[in-house]
């Protein structure tokens, strides 16, 4: 059943209960979400398994490593009970093209904060360090890695706005999607604008000079053979990298679950500076550095 836009199998009554007991102990093997309307249902469903409800309580958690059983009830009201042993509870939402960029969202957080490490590390600078050596492996990953976020995060915003993607990973036609449509649904003159439709432009474009016979669809096999972009490894930079990724993901996670009351989608923001500048030299700046988010006229996508 559905309850709160969230999935649960419910145990209300005692032959839920004999069957949910059966097959715990005979399988097939399960791993999902149930809800116990009594609790002296949940009760007998622990004893039945040899677990004392008291010591249950404790820790509100269950393991057995030798019968493979996860047993973790939820603050929310819920239970989760696996057979199949210590696995991830679900997806992270219903929507797939959301799953696609927090899954992404995962692999350049990582490659990211290694990379951060290693050019923190004295030894890089010696060109026969491992870590010298481990930078020309992490360099194309963060390449690759970096486009692939920005095209399924932008796929995730069109999706989130009831729109289907571009059957296509040129990252220009599916950036130039993603800002027509924010423009469309008034989500410009915003932050969401300027501090990530903005800052992915910076990767598009530079994407969209590249010269030759360029791909983007086989950076991931090194076959562009115009292709010398390089990743510099400076701290600094690949932070700044990471605040731009971390921003996507906090932003299309908070816009899955709170559509447009979601705060980065304020508009406005172009009158608020304005309002901030202290004299008519700081307004023309403003108005010259900032006047894109409020027109899509020289959107060059």
């Amino acid at each position: 059943m559905n309850e709160n836009n969230e999935k649960y199998i419910f145990i209300s009554k005692q032959t839920d209960l004999n069957n949910l007991i059966e097959r715990v102990d005979k399988g097939p093997l399960i791993a999902d979400d149930f809800k116990f309307t009594e609790r002296s249902y949940f009760i007998t469903f622990l004893e039945s398994l040899g677990i004392n409800y008291e010591k249950f309580t404790e820790t509100y958690y269950f393991y057995d490593k030798d019968r493979h059983l996860h047993i973790s009830e939820s603050e929310f009201g819920y239970v989760w009970i696996s057979t199949y042993g210590l696995i991830a509870r679900n997806k992270t939402t219903n929507n797939r093209a959301v799953n696609a960029c927090a899954n992404q969202f995962t692999v350049i957080s990582l490659l990211l904060d290694k990379a951060i490490e290693i050019s923190n590390t004295e030894s890089v600078y010696d060109i026969d360090s491992y870590n010298s050596g481990y930078i020309k492996e992490l360099s194309p990953a963060l390449f690759h890695n970096i486009l692939f976020y920005i095209e399924v995060f932008c796929k995730a915003y069109l999706s989130l706005n009831g729109l289907k993607a571009p059957y296509t990973h040129k990252l220009s036609i599916v950036y130039e999607s993603l800002i027509d449509t924010m423009f469309t649904k008034k989500h410009n003159d915003s932050l969401f604008q300027v501090l990530i439709a903005d800052k992915l432009k910076i990767i598009v474009e530079h994407i969209t000079r590249i010269p030759g016979d360029f791909k983007e669809e086989n950076v991931k096999y090194d076959d562009n053979q115009e292709d010398s972009t390089v990743i510099i490894f400076e701290p600094e930079s690949l932070n700044e990298m990471k605040i731009v990724i971390d921003f996507c993901h906090d932003f299309i996670m908070e816009y899955y679950y709170l559509g447009n009351k979601t705060h980065d989608l304020k508009s406005g923001l172009y009158q608020r500076l304005l309002e901030k500048a202290k004299n008519k030299d700081q307004k023309n700046k403003i108005s010259e550095m900032y006047q894109h988010l409020i027109s899509n006229e020289n959107n060059p996508y």
